[in-house]
This record gives structure tokens, sequence and C-alpha cells, in this order.
């Protein structure tokens, strides 16, 4: 079938058919694009809404990231405020060791052969004995406290005990001035001795 164009024939080589079916097939797949479009704009307002949803989420997990980061940071600092005082604190001990390593070394160099003489001469029976003498110290403390009011009287006593003491001196220059009283005294000292015999078989 020929076309008419402004009143002229021309010719027509693919025929009208085929010129419909193309029309045809471009209008169906123009129709399909702006179908797909229409749907794909409809769709964009809930995708935009759902993707500004995760934005916001994903912002939200920022910030708690950012908060920890910021927690995490300050904790390290405490800890090396903390770290810096230990650090200060065992310089200071290091310090005061040094100078008590400087002032007890020729102490210690001096007693030295002392302590190892001591320690080599001492026994297992000597180390029973001082600790079972530490042992009794609780109650030889008590005895202690309890001598000591009478140990205190002792001052007010001493003056009697003298005199005392010179009464029987007196006594026994009198008693070795009786006449006859060596006789009686060795007299006396045999018969002790042989009690004392006796008393032995």
């Amino acid at each position: 079938m020929a076309l008419v164009l402004a009143g002229v024939v021309l010719p027509d080589p693919l025929g009208t058919e085929t010129v419909l079916r193309r029309g045809v097939a471009v209008a169906r797949a123009g129709a399909g694009w702006m179908l797909t479009t229409t749907a794909f704009a409809l769709t964009l307002p809930g995708r935009i809404e759902a993707l500004l949803t995760r934005i916001e989420m994903l912002m939200t997990r920022i910030d708690h990231v950012i908060d920890s980061a910021d927690a995490v940071v300050a904790s390290v600092q405490r800890t090396t405020g903390a770290a810096d005082e230990v650090v200060a604190s065992a310089s200071v001990a290091s310090h005061t060791a040094l100078e008590l390593i400087e002032l007890f070394d020729p102490i210690a160099k001096k007693s030295e052969p002392m302590a190892r003489k001591f320690v080599d001469n001492l026994s297992e029976e000597e180390v029973d004995a001082a600790i079972a003498m530490v042992d009794q110290l609780p109650g030889l403390l008590d005895h202690m406290e309890a001598l000591l009011p009478i140990l205190a009287t002792l001052d007010t006593v001493s003056p009697e005990i003298h005199e005392l003491l010179g009464v029987t001196k007196d006594v026994r220059r009198a008693v070795i001035g009786i006449p006859g009283f060596k006789f009686f005294r060795n007299r006396g000292e045999d018969k002790l001795a042989d009690e004392e015999r006796d008393a032995e078989n």
C-alpha cells in the first residue's frame, strides 16, 4: 500500500501492516515502560521513607558508638592517671628502699659472720626450748604483773630487812660467845651426819 504525503504518492517498501505492527510494539513498549516507571514512582516515597528510617537507626547506632568511644577514652584517661600515680608511688617506694638498703647494708655485712655463727651453733633442742619459752611468756607476764606490786613495796621493807640482819649478826656473836658452844656445835654436826648415813642405808 503506497503512502500519500502532501499529494505525493510514496512507495511503501515495508508495507502498511509491518508499520502498524511496529507502531503497536513501540506503543506497547512505551506503555510498559510508563507502567513500570509509574509503579516505581509510586513506591519511591515508601522506599525513601524506609531508607530515611534506616539512616536514622544508623545515626543512632553511630551516636551510641561515639558515646561508648568517649566512655572508653575517659576510662583510659582515668587508668592512665591511676597508672601515673602508681608509678610515682613506686618511685617513692623504690627511693625509700634504696635509702634503707644503703643504711642497713653495712650493718648486715658486719653482723653476717655473727649471725652465721649463731645459726651454725644453734641445735634443734635449743630451737625447741626457745619456742617453749616463748609459749610460756603469756603466763610469765601474768605472774610479773602480780609480782610488780610486791616489788614496789621492797623500798619500804628494805630498812627493816637491814635491821633484822643486824640483829641476827648480834645474836650469832652472842651465841658464839657462850662457853662450850663450839663443842655442842661439833656434836650436833656429828649427830646430823650419823642421821644422814642411817637414812642412806
